[in-house]
């Protein structure tokens, strides 16, 4: 074979690996799955970081998620779409501005918020597209007629007092209460604005200072799924046995894997 012919070949031959290389049958495709990805967005002053990250996402990581925390206000509005869940356990007042301002002229008596309607209704948007919500405590506080009001189908109106409430199951969806018995903390105890045949409250209340409360519901929204608990105002509800179990039975059927 003289020198000409075999560079001919040599050519011919490297250039059809290039074309097999390009079609993707040439080379080794990654297959490793995706990581799920959760976006949590904890605390305000009345709320430490810490005990809520470790009970909300603890069991998430443990099964191999990637959990971003939150405790500033740089909320990546515009990449919910990359995560499989958000959660949230922060009121909607502005500290820094309400105590800056509560005394000014015109005081704004706690009116201030962190987030404008235009951010809020990114949550709405995510949860119509798919996307699972899961509102802890006081994550669904914010103004009537928002976006995170409108997908929590509920609305927070005060808390008084901390007391003595006794926790029950209602029966509804039972799959969120799996494993859980009646149970009482020392909570607020919330009251709320809500109308109930939109969504399943599970879990109520009663005190003999308040009556009764829903304390747990949850329901579809658009493609999405949307939870709310209300018990864990401190470290000790957090950590009672049975929210703990709650929480795991949301994160449940957010998800489909047991935490």
């Amino acid at each position: 074979m003289n020198t000409t012919r075999r560079h001919i070949l040599k050519t011919s031959t490297a250039c059809g690996m290039a074309l097999l290389g390009g079609a993707g049958l040439g080379r080794t495709q990654d297959t490793t799955p995706r990581k799920k990805r959760v976006l949590a967005i904890l605390g305000d002053a009345y709320h430490c970081v810490a005990p809520l990250d470790s009970v909300l996402l603890g069991g998430l990581r443990k099964n191999g998620w990637e959990a971003v925390t939150i405790m500033d206000y740089a909320v990546p509005f515009d990449d919910f779409g990359s995560f499989d869940l958000i959660v949230q356990s922060r009121e909607g007042r502005e500290y820094v501005n309400y105590y800056r301002n509560r005394d000014g002229n015109p005081p704004n008596k706690g009116e201030a918020r962190w987030l404008t309607p235009a951010q809020e209704q990114k949550y709405e948007d995510y949860v119509n597209a798919g996307g699972n919500f899961f509102s802890y405590h006081d994550g669904f506080s914010y103004p009537k007629g928002n976006g995170i009001s409108r997908i929590a189908r509920s609305y927070f109106v005060r808390h008084p007092a901390v007391v003595s409430i006794n926790v029950t199951l209602t029966g509804k969806m039972p799959e969120l209460t799996e494993g859980m018995t009646p149970f009482t903390v020392a909570d607020e105890e919330y009251q709320v604005e809500m109308d109930e045949s939109q969504t399943s409250v599970f879990l109520e209340s009663h005190s003999p200072e308040h009556g009764r409360a829903p304390q747990g519901w949850a329901h579809t929204y658009g493609k999405g799924k949307v939870a709310v608990l209300i018990p864990g105002h401190n470290v000790a509800t957090q950590s009672h046995p049975m929210v703990q179990r709650c929480i795991h039975n949301i994160l449940w059927w957010l998800t489909g894997e047991r935490v």
